[in-house]
């Protein structure tokens, strides 16, 4: 930095640094000051430089004096005092020392109450857009948070249980099948809870091999093992202490996983994997899973102790087909999302709500997200139409259909849902008396649909005059 520079940014500090900033030397004469510092006192600078602190709270323009405590005990002081311009001021006093351990100056900077204020207001907006995004990233971890729709006597149930046990730190096993909405269910747990503040980590505990999982649980020292990190890694119980560690799929847990995970819940702490010192952890544990853990209890590939432990509060979630008042409301929420994404007005017309209200939804809430994200881009117009493909969801008469044909290995695929589309139309129809249209609107599709899948397979039908 050129002698020009050093001039041009004393300068900078005398004429446009918000704040009062001034620098003494080692017995509190100022030897540095600035513009805003000279009109808070109501002096020049050429009359305040030279000035002695000790003096000027004597003389009343400053009611203490931070720089002065600062030099008796050699270390940083900030307190609240008063100047003359009857502001609140803020004042900070670094001491900087000589290599004798002496105080060579102390530089100090006032900031009023005002200033304050701003950067009060600055801080806030900064922590709700960081608040903001670690909503966002949240949500991107569980698509379906936010997502509460509970219209149904089941889902009140389930949540009033949530309100009641979302305030202990008990550790909570959620029951269900796949697609039931486990994993929003154990956000909504932690949100509600005294953890809140803290991280909310959720593993799936089939999605990997043991040796694996267990490094991302306790983490591993540098050099564990072959490809491990040189400095090691931490694991998602330190990441998440102080929080709410969410294990899915807990009963495709090894044994001996399940071990150690005893230990954590009993002790407190954890090992990492190669590690000798053992790491406090504070954690909350909220497990989730669509296998009958009580049975896996009693053929021993679950531990009863681990159970009882985890098991402190069960919550069993339903079947979406067991809460039909909600499967409409949460189609039009994924209906309204997506209409709102791209800006379109699509609706489901009347055979479809018929439709969705008598099907049994195998794949639960995330098959009814699928097929309506489905049929919104495959509908050329803005009504939508939902055709369920036959399935096991049709109940006996697809097994009575669809058995006898399992044993012609001579079928393809699509020969094989070719005629059992068209022997479940043939029913339908009967049942209609022949009626094509009135078949239609029971199969939720156009009436030419009939036509093409029975022509398909040579079924042959009358044409409606």
């Amino acid at each position: 930095m050129t002698e020009k520079d050093k001039d041009d940014l004393i300068e900078a500090l005398r004429e446009y640094y918000r704040d009062s900033i001034f620098v003494t030397d080692g017995y509190g004469n100022v030897i540095f000051t600035n513009e805003v510092a000279s009109q808070r006192v109501g002096l020049p600078i050429d009359e305040l430089e030279g000035r002695n602190v000790r003096e000027m709270v004597e003389e009343g323009v400053y009611s203490y004096s931070t720089v002065m405590e600062a030099i008796k005990t050699k270390r940083e002081v900030a307190a609240e005092i008063n100047c003359t311009d009857n502001l609140h001021t803020f004042s900070n006093s670094v001491p900087i020392l000589d290599q004798n351990g002496k105080v060579r100056m102390v530089v100090t900077n006032n900031m009023s109450t005002e200033r304050s204020k701003e950067w009060e207001e600055i801080i806030d907006r900064e922590k709700q857009k960081s608040d903001l995004l670690r909503r966002e990233l949240d949500y991107l971890r569980l698509r379906d948070k936010r997502v509460i729709v509970a219209n149904s006597r089941e889902m009140k149930d389930i949540l009033n249980s949530v309100n009641t046990i979302a305030s202990s730190d008990a550790n909570i096993v959620i029951l269900g099948e796949s697609g039931t909405g486990k994993d929003m269910i154990a956000q909504i747990i932690h949100e509600q809870s005294w953890r809140s503040n803290e991280s909310f980590i959720s593993i799936n505990c089939a999605a990997m091999p043991e040796n694996l999982l267990e490094s991302e649980l306790f983490g591993y020292e540098g050099g564990a093992f072959t490809g491990a990190l040189r400095k090691g890694k931490i694991g998602l119980f330190e990441a998440a202490s102080g929080g709410t560690l969410f294990l899915d799929e807990i009963g495709e847990m090894s044994p001996a996983l399940q071990s150690r995970l005893l230990r954590v819940i009993e002790n407190h702490e954890i090992r990492r994997v190669g590690g000798v010192n053992t790491i406090p952890v504070d954690v909350r544990i909220i497990c989730a899973t669509n296998s009958d853990l009580e049975a896996m209890v009693q053929a021993k590939t679950f531990r009863e102790d681990l159970y009882y432990r985890l098991a402190v509060f069960t919550l069993k979630l339903p079947r979406l087909a067991e809460r039909p008042d909600d499967i409409m409301p949460l189609a039009e929420l994924f209906l309204r999302e997506l209409n709102e994404k791209n800006n379109t007005h699509k609706r489901f017309s009347e055979i479809t709500v018929d439709t969705m209200k008598n099907y049994s939804w195998p794949g639960n809430i995330r098959e009814l997200r699928n097929v309506v994200e489905r049929i919104y881009v495959i509908s050329r117009g803005n009504e939508l139409v939902f055709t369920p493909v036959p399935t096991a969801s049709y109940g006996p008469y697809f097994s009575e259909v669809a058995n006898p044909l399992l044993g012609n290995d001579g079928l393809t695929l699509k020969e094989f849902t070719d005629k059992v589309e068209a022997q479940y139309i043939t029913k339908i129809l009967e049942e209609c008396g022949g009626v094509v249209t009135e078949a239609a609107k029971r199969l939720g599709v156009h009436r030419s649909v009939i036509y093409r899948k029975l022509n398909r397979t040579g079924t042959e039908i009358e044409r409606e005059s």
